[in-house]
């Protein structure tokens, strides 16, 4: 029996049309239980950072393939400064002081749980925030020439961003010198490479360039920056200093539209630039011979407050985008450039002008939900 069943022909075989449709479902399962856990196992291997992720072009697509446009705020301290920050509409990116490179150059991270979980839990995305602890050109000349310090605190960046659930890194390092120029671009370079290997997302604060187009005498190479770092942030602010012997408004929109050139000019691509603007002005003070006494900066929405309470004449300048007044009091003169929700609309529409990654605010201790929602509704 067995023998004569091995040689059957296959003319002579017949079977249940039943038989076929198990067969049929069996082949299907064989086919794709093994793609669904590729599918499945190979989406865990990075994070998932949507909005502000790394873009696969530069085309202004994140990794999801759909355009996106960033939002950020910068937050300073502890977990009472990151309250309600569900209140804050369309705020897609969150950018807390996580570390700083204190003056040995070791990393020490500010980051808990408690506050990761308690941004991730309103729906944000981390961009961890990382800062010199003394920011002066000598410090920083001595951070960038130790191969064995900068290496150690990228790995440690690393290691913090995939233990921390930071989506992102946010590069606050200013005070660079022109003789630093190439040790910085490397690095950037160094920093992007460790970075790439679980996708965090690597975003740099700069300055305007006092240089303008002519980026070579700057201490941050547009190029360099441009092709290594996932996002720019252009530091909207200050115009005017708090030191400077002339008072002046701290941004205007005649001033963001020409540093905004300025860095598509000059090496960096418009779809990496997030726009940074200020959630605050100064109220410059100056006594009879001229001479600026005080000039404290004060949340936008709290000097528009004072403005109105007091009757203060404002008028509008269509050049700078926002309001200026001027009175006496106290045997002084005050002087006031004041953007309000009007202007940072102004300045906000730069973003689809020139084709901009999004926008950032600093920070959000300035700027309550309220006032934010008069912008970004």
């Amino acid at each position: 029996m067995i023998k004569n069943i091995f040689n059957w022909k296959s003319s002579q075989v017949r079977f249940h049309p039943s038989f076929w449709m198990m067969a049929i479902l069996l082949f299907s399962l064989v086919l794709l239980v093994p793609s669904m856990i590729v599918y499945i196992g190979g989406s865990n291997t990075a994070p998932n950072h949507g909005v502000g992720a790394k873009q696969s072009s530069t085309n202004g697509t994140s990794q999801t393939g759909k355009a996106s446009s960033i939002t950020l705020g910068w937050v300073s301290g502890t977990l009472p400064n990151v309250q309600g920050l569900a209140d804050y509409k369309n705020l897609t990116v969150v950018s807390p002081d996580s570390a700083t490179i204190d003056n040995h150059f070791n990393l020490q991270v500010n980051s808990n749980a408690v506050l990761t979980n308690k941004i991730l839990a309103e729906g944000k995305v981390i961009w961890a925030r990382i800062m010199m602890d003394t920011d002066t050109n000598t410090k920083v000349h001595e951070f960038l020439t130790n191969h064995t310090k900068t290496k150690q605190i990228i790995k440690n960046i690393h290691q913090n961003a995939v233990h921390n659930h930071w989506y992102g890194v946010n590069l606050d390092i200013e005070n660079v010198s022109r003789a630093d120029r190439g040790a910085f671009s490397q690095f950037i370079k160094n920093l992007s490479s460790e970075l790439n290997k679980t996708s965090i997302v690597l975003s740099i604060d700069l300055p305007p360039d006092p240089n303008g187009r002519n980026n070579n005498g700057s201490p941050f190479d547009h190029d360099i920056i441009g092709k290594y770092c996932d996002y720019i942030v252009f530091m909207g602010y200050d115009e005017h200093w708090g030191t400077d012997p002339v008072p002046g408004p701290v941004t205007s929109l005649s001033w963001l539209k020409e540093n905004v050139q300025e860095f598509i000019q000059t090496g960096i691509p418009a779809d990496k630039i997030i726009m940074g603007v200020p959630g605050y002005t100064r109220i410059w003070q100056q006594n009879p011979q001229g001479k600026i006494v005080k000039d404290p900066a004060e949340p936008i929405q709290y000097v528009e407050s004072l403005v109105t309470k007091n009757r203060r004449n404002l008028s509008w300048d269509p050049s700078l985008g926002e309001y200026y007044t001027s009175y006496y009091a106290n045997n002084l003169q005050y002087k006031i450039w004041l953007p309000t929700a009007k202007s940072l609309n102004l300045y906000i529409d730069l973003v689809s002008k020139y084709h901009l990654a999004g926008s950032a605010v600093w920070e959000l201790r300035f700027m309550n939900a309220n006032y934010w929602n008069q912008i970004f509704n």
